[in-house]
């Protein structure tokens, strides 16, 4: 599957990164639905593959972290490149050409570590086909507690990083008036996520992963309300806010799939089926759901209050926007951490299910 998404998802941004000259809206639909169906034919069994690599409840974590590491040197990447690029020879310095660098750096890595990952990783031989069907699989998850609540909390950060997401670059051009400086503010970010993503997975080895979680949300319903306290030409002080934000932001995404792993682990062993599959697809769904969501509500709610992208805001309208920006998403994180608050698994408990179930299946061995 991941092969087959690796092929549809090149060629999909050969076609939108390199189009031949004027295109039509259905050559930019068509595009846009291979490249998406491209990338969940590779990210759901990418990210099934990586909740069975270890057993080891604090390995997990390492494999998560270094794999969000990647992904946020990605995004630096995309920031940086075809900046460098275009200092260096002066092309990349355009939308147009930096879209380019984009693609074709897609479509050169892509391929590379998709084969790297195929030829070099081996699946688990000890993990049974599902046979299952999908509804009784989500019937079953509708009954999981613990993925209930790792789940909806995760859906609940989500939104409020995707509001925040939806609404950056109105506000950093209205309101901090640093438009021209948001590529380079925005990378600093992502370098922050990267430098705090370590420290994170020390913490969680240490701690635990759930107090690792709480603490990165804790931190951002304390630094999220601080965008209200900025104004005009306060750019230092926005950069300042924001590498606070992205230390938070560096332990979400690592955490919460080492959480994932070990409920998915829980869920395979009391099923007897590899149902990671359908526990990462809905778990994706339901995160691409949330970020449309985030953009339909977010950028409508500003034009109904009165908000104009074109300019000519009042000053209540800048301060509608500050508002808009801040608000709902430290609300999501709030109840995120009050969601997150309950989730009950820990190293020691994780070790006592295991014992449970290895006994289950050693008096099934013996009756067999």
């Amino acid at each position: 599957w991941m092969a087959a998404g690796c092929a549809l998802m090149t060629a999909s941004a050969f076609m939108l990164f390199n189009p031949p000259g004027a295109v039509s809206n259905a050559y930019l639909l068509i595009g846009s639905v291979c490249l998406w169906l491209g990338w969940t034919l590779i990210n759901i069994p990418y990210y099934a593959w990586g909740a069975e690599l270890s057993d080891s409840y604090h390995e997990r974590t390492r494999i998560t972290g270094w794999r969000q590491a990647f992904a946020f040197f990605g995004n630096v990447s995309v920031l940086a490149v075809p900046v460098v690029a275009g200092q260096v020879t002066g092309y990349g310095s355009l939308p147009r050409e930096g879209l380019t660098i984009i693609g074709f750096m897609a479509l050169i890595a892509l391929p590379v570590m998709i084969t790297a990952t195929l030829v070099g990783v081996r699946e688990r031989a000890d993990m049974r086909p599902v046979r299952s069907p999908l509804i009784g699989n989500l019937r079953v998850m509708l009954r999981n507690g613990s993925f209930l609540l790792l789940f909806f909390g995760f859906l609940l950060q989500s939104l409020g990083t995707g509001w925040g997401s939806a609404t950056f670059m109105l506000f950093a051009a209205y309101v901090i008036e640093a438009e021209a400086q948001t590529q380079a503010i925005l990378l600093g970010y992502y370098g922050f996520n990267v430098v705090s993503l370590p420290v994170w997975v020390a913490i969680a080895q240490r701690v635990g992963k759930k107090p690792t979680w709480v603490a990165g949300g804790v931190l951002f319903v304390f630094v999220t309300p601080l965008f209200l306290l900025l104004g005009g030409g306060d750019l230092g002080w926005f950069f300042v806010v924001l590498a606070l934000y992205g230390i938070a932001g560096g332990n979400f995404a690592a955490i919460s799939m080492s959480m994932k792993a070990d409920v998915i682990e829980i869920a395979s062993r009391r099923s007897g089926e590899d149902i990671a599959a359908s526990y990462i697809a809905v778990w994706s769904l339901g995160q691409k759901l949330v970020g449309a969501l985030a953009l339909g509500l977010a950028l409508p709610l500003l034009q109904a209050l009165g908000f104009s992208a074109d300019g000519g805001n009042s000053p209540e309208d800048i301060r509608m926007l500050s508002y808009v920006y801040v608000l709902p998403p430290w609300l999501c994180y709030a109840l995120a951490v009050v969601v997150i608050w309950r989730y009950p698994i820990s190293a020691t408990r994780l070790a006592r299910i295991r014992e449970r179930f290895d006994r289950r299946d050693a008096r099934r061995a013996a009756v067999a």
